[in-house]
């Protein structure tokens, strides 16, 4: 479908109109190293704490909250160039894409999905031109800036090659993966990551079974992101099976019978807020 030029310049003025964050760098110049973060990820954490439950988030106090706002400038504050592992980057570029997401729906709130922050243009027009929210609202960290997509697909998905960072960043959405309760840190990052698959697959809202036709009903996560799922010629179902829940086992028997008498059907993606 060819889009006249005016009506595209007229949607390219409209999208993304939240507003960036301003953000003074450090008056010495010297900003918060990796290997440093602990405090940073503590303080994220009683944020978590506080105003996350079961995945739900209470963005009406969170957003009110000072700390949160400092919590934010410290993630500012990051030289991400001073990632050395993969620990250290798993942990901080989830926390980085998690934080940033509800500070935008903070800067926009009250929504009733993050769709509506793409811009007066739309959702459908503003994947169109490559304008959503996650593509063109930029943030900075360290001297650098960023938008979401950047970190979710050049940076998590491109360079650590984890299929389990699906089940860690949250879109702020209902059929999103459950925001967790603390942040994440380098020391158990693949633990925390486990985790998350396991309550992610065992949330029926997000994933079920249904038995009496022998369907598996999985979340359009795993159909959008299925080449992450299913290097090696790997099925979805390989790669899912160690993280489902013990009465899926039970009633798949074996992978190998899944794959063979069970159809897999995607969920439609429920993009309403992760508010409580």
């Amino acid at each position: 479908m060819r889009i006249p030029c005016l009506l595209v310049s007229i949607l390219l003025l409209q999208c993304n109109n939240i507003p960036e964050r301003t953000f003074a760098p450090p008056a010495d110049g010297v900003y918060l190293a990796a290997s440093e973060l602990d405090g940073l990820y503590a303080s994220y954490s009683g944020i978590l704490k506080d105003y996350v439950r079961q995945g739900d988030v209470d963005y009406e106090h969170l957003c009110k909250d000072p700390d949160f706002g400092r919590v934010m400038n410290g993630f500012r504050a990051v030289d991400s160039s001073t990632i050395h592992t993969r620990e250290q980057g798993l942990a901080f570029w989830i926390n980085a894409y998690n934080a940033f997401t509800l500070d935008v729906i903070c800067q926009g709130y009250p929504v009733e999905s993050i769709n509506d922050l793409h811009g007066a243009g739309g959702h459908y027009s503003s994947v169109l031109l490559g304008r959503t929210i996650w593509q063109a609202y930029k943030f900075p960290i360290g001297s650098q800036e960023f938008t979401l997509d950047q970190i979710e697909h050049k940076i998590l998905r491109k360079k650590y090659s984890d299929f389990r960072i699906h089940a860690g960043i949250v879109c702020a959405s209902k059929s999103c993966p459950l925001l967790r309760s603390e942040a994440f840190v380098p020391k158990r990052i693949d633990a925390q990551l486990d985790d998350q698959m396991e309550q992610f697959l065992a949330s029926e809202y997000r994933n079920r079974l249904e038995p009496s036709s022998k369907t598996i009903y999985l979340s359009k996560i795993f159909d959008w992101f299925k080449e992450d799922f299913t290097g090696q010629d790997r099925s979805v179902l390989r790669a899912l099976w160690k993280f489902m829940p013990a009465d899926w086992h039970a009633s798949l028997v074996s992978v190998e019978n899944a794959e063979k008498q069970w159809k897999v059907r995607y969920l439609a993606y429920d993009w309403s807020l992760n508010g409580r």
